[in-house]
């Protein structure tokens, strides 16, 4: 953490880069610093704030704020920090967090990001991402934003899997204020991170910075629904140049909010999916439970549908063995759906999925 003294002092983030990469520790750089500065070219202004940063009173200051509100910082050469986000081209130098850093270093790791403005299509798909992934224990990124993000983040809690939060703002700032509850939620269950300085509010120009984080930190990422601008394209393309994978839920190609996800499917930059069961047979990623274990959580009509579905039927067909309204039948069918027990077929047939 005593990097962090030289951002503190002032030193410019490509210098302090500089330092960090030639040593491991801070305390090191003393150790000859006239000749360092000739190796390095550093100027004589450098060297003086590189000399002030060991009595940088503000260091302390910050470090007891840390430690009173539970707030942890790894720097670019701490032995915590996650190998995927170190692997792009400007990793920041500095992580804050709040929570389980030990997830940031998972090998399962896929970020979901989508529209603030996420129609039920979307919804609904992102639930189904969520439950394929979680299944396969893995780790969900997303950035705590209204729409896709905030969904994607309840329901990986909501199926008690772990998600991390990576915020466009200081780790000291709640932004939106209605996510309030789900951020204490994440903080306990999961991990928040930000990489800006204590006190920075949320701006525009910090959520593309932000996006690299979130694409760096991950094996993949998945567009759940995006208009042909915005702040998910922006993460599709910075995963892209990264050299990281992309998936993309297909939509209605009337409708904008699908433009981005159909636009990135077309140009074969994004691989279709259609249920996180695709992105696991991508990875070659097993599930953590069994077949048998899952089906030991149905209860009530959704067991009963699942039990007399033992070939592909009709729905009028499953109504003559349930005997409830098609109301309440269709309900339950899309929950088995969502949860990835049932799959629906064209001319409203159905069958099992596991």
């Amino acid at each position: 953490m005593e990097w962090y003294r030289l951002k503190l002092i002032g030193l410019k983030s490509s210098k302090i880069r500089i330092l960090m990469n030639f040593y491991k520790r801070y305390k090191d750089i003393f150790t000859n610093l006239n000749e360092l500065k000739n190796i390095l070219n550093l100027t004589s202004e450098d060297t003086e704030l590189i000399i002030n940063s060991q009595n940088c009173e503000k260091y302390l200051e910050v470090m007891d704020y840390l430690e009173s509100n539970r707030i942890g910082l790894i720097d670019l050469n701490d032995y915590r920090y996650p190998e995927n986000l170190k692997n792009i081209s400007k990793p920041p130098l500095f992580l804050f967090y709040k929570g389980n850093i030990e997830l940031l270093k998972k090998e399962r790791v896929i970020s979901v990001i989508g529209t603030r403005r996420a129609t039920k299509y979307g919804e609904l798909g992102c639930q189904k991402i969520v439950k394929g992934l979680i299944d396969g224990d893995v780790v969900v990124v997303s950035g705590l934003a209204l729409g896709i993000d905030s969904l994607a983040h309840n329901e990986t809690l909501k199926l008690n899997g772990k998600t991390v939060a990576v915020l466009g703002c200081g780790i000291d700032i709640i932004y939106p204020r209605s996510n309030v509850k789900l951020r204490k939620e994440i903080e306990k269950k999961g991990v928040v991170i930000s990489e800006f300085p204590l006190g920075s509010e949320p701006t525009p120009e910090k959520f593309p910075i932000r996006n690299r984080i979130i694409a760096g930190l991950s094996r993949g990422t998945v567009v759940i629904e995006s208009s042909l601008k915005g702040g998910s394209l922006i993460t599709a393309n910075l995963a892209l140049d990264e050299g990281r994978d992309v998936f993309a839920i297909p939509g209605d190609i009337t409708y904008p909010l699908s433009q981005g996800c159909n636009e990135l499917i077309k140009n074969a930059q994004a691989k279709l999916i259609t249920h996180g069961d695709d992105i696991l047979k991508e990875y070659e990623w097993d599930k953590k439970t069994e077949s048998g274990e899952e089906l030991n959580r149905l209860t009530g009509i959704k067991l009963k549908i699942y039990s007399v579905l033992k070939t592909k039927m009709h729905l009028e067909e499953i109504k003559k063995e349930i005997h409830c309204q098609t109301s309440e039948l269709l309900s339950n069918l899309m929950e088995l759906e969502i949860e990835g027990y049932v799959q629906s077929l064209p001319a409203g047939h159905y069958r099992r999925r596991l």
